[in-house]
């Protein structure tokens, strides 16, 4: 049997989904679960077989199985490889080679050299760059011995392409791009399991509404069977009982509708997950507005005021009854988000491509010290060692070199795109931090009125069931008529919806407040490196692990 968990527990969630999803055994429906006593009881009829599945089992399965999740690990592999590679900037290349070449002249071959040749590179932080090739060749016909050559040379830029800052620049950007990314997989994982909870409480929602269409529909036989008694007892006429069985027809039609859209918010949310379409879903969850769970309410309630209204006129839901202060809300947004981080670098990239735009519009100084050393031995080793041992003997040459552009529109094209872009990547940053605080804004407010709407409506709920009661009480009496009972029924089935629609509406509103505020990841227990793990199965082998 799939076990059920609580809210806000993440213990073993990534490994009891898959139990959830693969079990064979199928669950019948569960007995209506209670609001603490509202009108919302679920009574709907489900699927005679299930599979029981917990909000936080939900997101669990969406961070394992959601294609766009999975697209965006592969994609956290090759920009991992690609921070590796740009990393490698300042670390020596080695390389080997070897050649034969053939001489001819008029009266056939006269030589056959071959050889082998060793080479290092190495870039220094500073814009040095040395070169190492120690190359030994033996030349076959007529020739005897090896000969080596050793060439050792350092080049260090003073002006364009010269500094520690300008030659790092390119490691740090790499850098920032990665982060960058982790931060944009990061906000993935918080949007798909914001569309998670959304999809989740749809179907709930969706299940009530079959519940509250079918418990309308069993009072409306009630009423008919309640006519055709008072019709044989002689005190309703016959021509009476129409509207009642129009009542019937017309509540039947309703449901009909209902459990449609309750199979429509099942493949949506089966859409999300990326399981099989015949998979009934049965959620477990509660609509209990006193018991939700939001990390973004907690720190709301953090940051309250005193209460505008009265403690009757609200639940005590998650963040109080307060009004939380923006100053400090905003604040917390802008340190959570993943895109206001992002944007944060690159800023700080385009004032390095800026910086980089600019080194190379100078002018090119730069010095050369050089050294060639030339040596024979009998031997393949025995020359090779010699070109190292003979370096003090060699030919030392020093070079100071100066080349001054004359037009270079590439490269004044390329500083005025640099600036243009810092320009903008400045103006989007301001842009989006004005956005997110007015995004704070509004989801404060909205979750402070979306409680209170669900007191209200919770008592317009009970109200409209106690004046129905009072009706059919009269109406066993003879004293109204089918017309009010209809009336009245409709009166209740629309506060019973908008009891489900404020309440569906309030805990998506801490849904969206966590978004706004980043702290979705942290309501839910999602750790980001966690969640990029779940694919390491899908590749065999890393990209750096691959061979050329």
């Amino acid at each position: 049997m799939c076990p059920r968990r609580r809210r806000g527990t993440n213990a073993a969630a990534f490994g009891l989904v898959a139990l959830c999803v693969c079990v064979s055994p199928a669950f019948a429906a569960s007995g209506p679960q209670d609001m603490s006593g509202s009108a919302l009881e679920n009574n709907a009829p489900v699927a005679a077989t299930a599979i029981d599945l917990a909000l936080t089992d939900a997101i669990a399965l969406a961070m394992r199985n959601n294609r766009r999740l999975v697209n965006g690990r592969l994609a956290r592999a090759m920009q991992r490889f690609a921070l590796v590679v740009a990393e490698d900037e300042f670390k020596p290349d080695f390389n080997i080679g070897a050649f034969k070449q053939i001489e001819t002249e008029e009266r056939g071959w006269a030589r056959d050299g071959h050889g082998a040749t060793v080479g290092a590179t190495l870039r220094l932080p500073t814009g040095a760059r040395i070169d190492l090739v120690n190359a030994v060749s033996a030349g076959g016909i007529g020739a005897e011995g090896y000969a080596s050559a050793l060439t050792l040379r350092f080049t260090q830029p003073w002006l364009r392409g010269g500094g520690i800052r300008v030659n790092t620049a390119p490691v740090r950007i790499a850098r920032a791009a990665e982060r960058i990314d982790a931060l944009l997989f990061e906000r993935a994982i918080g949007d798909v399991a914001t569309s998670v909870v959304v999809a989740y409480r749809n179907l709930l929602q969706a299940q009530r509404r079959v519940g509250i269409s079918a418990r309308s529909l069993q009072r409306a036989r009630e009423l008919l069977a309640t006519n055709r008694s008072l019709i044989q007892a002689g005190r309703m006429a016959e021509l009476e009982i129409v509207q009642a069985e129009a009542d019937v027809a017309e509540r039947e039609l309703v449901l009909v509708g209902a459990e449609n859209r309750l199979d429509g918010a099942r493949l949506a949310l089966i859409d999300i997950l990326d399981v099989d379409t015949d998979t009934a879903i049965q959620p477990t969850e509660t609509l209990n507005v006193d018991g939700a769970h939001s990390a973004g309410a907690l720190r709301m309630a953090e940051h309250c005021t005193t209460a505008e209204q009265p403690q009757s006129a609200s639940p005590a839901g998650p963040a109080g009854n307060c009004q939380a202060a923006p100053a400090p809300m905003a604040a917390l947004a802008l340190d959570n988000r993943p895109e206001y981080q992002a944007a944060l670098l690159r800023v700080q990239n385009a004032e390095a491509e800026l910086l980089v735009a600019r080194n190379d519009r100078l002018w090119d100084l730069s010095t050369t010290v050089s050294m060639d050393v030339d040596g024979n031995a009998g031997s393949f080793g025995t020359a090779f060692d010699d070109s190292f041992g003979l370096v003090p003997h060699g030919d030392l040459r020093v070079a100071l070199r100066l080349d001054v552009p004359i037009g270079q529109f590439a490269a004044r094209q390329r500083y005025v795109n640099a600036r243009a872009s810092l320009g903008r990547t400045r103006t989007d940053l301001a842009e989006l931090r004005q956005a997110i605080d007015i995004d704070v804004r509004n989801a404060v407010r909205d979750v402070d009125a979306r409680r209170r709407q669900v007191a209200l409506a919770a008592r317009a709920g009970e109200l409209a069931e106690r004046k129905l009661d009072a009706e059919r009480q009269k109406l066993n009496l003879g004293l109204t008529t089918n017309f009010r009972m209809i009336q009245f029924e409709d009166d209740l089935v629309r506060a019973q919806n908008s009891e489900l629609e404020a309440t569906i509406a309030y805990l998506n509103a801490l849904a969206s407040l966590d978004q706004t505020l980043g702290t979705t990841l942290q309501t839910w227990g999602l750790e980001v490196e966690r969640v990029e793990r779940l694919g390491d199965a899908a590749l065999e082998t890393a990209p750096w692990e691959l061979g050329p």
